[in-house]
């Protein structure tokens, strides 16, 4: 909470919106627009009342239309949450960057990413928990992910993913 909102409202301030922290290239897909199941499963059946999902990616801007797409044709939680790297950034320091500024506006349930280097360092960096996914079996990861979301009531009411 921040010094102004202590001031002005004391500690009766409504707790933080859960939220998420996705990379999108080898997590959510393969190839720029294939598919993960599993991820799709997992965000399809978030409650999205409760959970804002935060794309944070190295991709550039001038990637936007595609991205936007693929999360229009697969019914995506959250594209209006997606945070392209901007040409003057390096990964590493946009992902850092985002996920401090996640973290310090949303009670982050997990970063999830293929890439300890860049999502695993970034997280850390903002005291968030990560899921590793590995990229040869992307299952195990999200399914460690989906406890974390059930374990604060993520999902829309009987809406567990498979």
């Amino acid at each position: 909470m921040s010094e102004l909102a202590r001031q002005l409202f004391g500690e009766d301030l409504p707790p933080k919106q859960l939220a998420l922290i996705v990379d999108l290239d080898d997590t959510v897909c393969t190839a720029f627009a294939c598919p993960i199941s599993i991820a799709l499963d997992v965000l399809r059946k978030l409650d999205r009342q409760r959970v804002a999902v935060h794309y944070v990616t190295a991709r550039p801007e001038m990637s936007r239309a595609g991205t936007e797409r693929f999360f229009e044709e697969h019914r995506l939680p959250g594209f209006r949450n997606l945070h392209l790297c901007p040409g003057y950034y390096g990964s590493l320091k946009h992902k850092k960057d985002k996920h401090v500024t996640i973290a310090r506006e949303h009670r982050v349930i997990a970063s999830i990413g293929d890439c300890d280097e860049d999502e695993g360092e970034a997280a850390r960096h903002a005291g968030v928990p990560f899921v590793l996914v590995d990229r040869d079996n992307p299952v195990a990861a999200w399914m460690a992910l989906r406890e974390l979301i059930e374990a604060v009531g993520g999902f829309t009411r009987g809406e567990r993913p498979a």
